[in-house]
């Protein structure tokens, strides 16, 4: 079994520029600041989709699953999506579109 050695741990000033894999050059630097307003309002997003109820306002996916956890047997027997609120990007509802079960 090949088992690494122990190494003593690297500068982070030979390693502030790393390229990524893949094709062409485009270094970023690992150890730039952070754009604070893009975490902020991502953090925000996050929330308001899928806050806690208790410290945060119930998200809308929230309110969904509850309802789906608090219904009588066969509730969801026609069909229930859990799909309401922000999908970053993505499509709320990314099911194929067929006819079928």
């Amino acid at each position: 079994m090949a088992i690494t050695p122990p190494d003593t741990p690297s500068s982070p000033e030979n390693f502030a520029q790393v390229a990524p894999h893949g094709q062409g050059p485009a270094p970023y630097d690992i150890q730039a600041p952070l754009s604070e307003g893009e975490i902020t309002a991502a953090f925000d997003a996050s929330l308001a989709v899928g806050g806690s109820g208790v410290l945060y306002p119930q998200g809308p996916r929230q309110a969904q699953t509850q309802q789906l956890l608090e219904s009588p047997q066969g509730f969801a027997s026609g069909g229930y999506d859990i799909d309401a609120g922000s999908a970053f990007g993505w499509p709320n509802d990314v099911e194929p579109d067929v006819a079928g079960p």
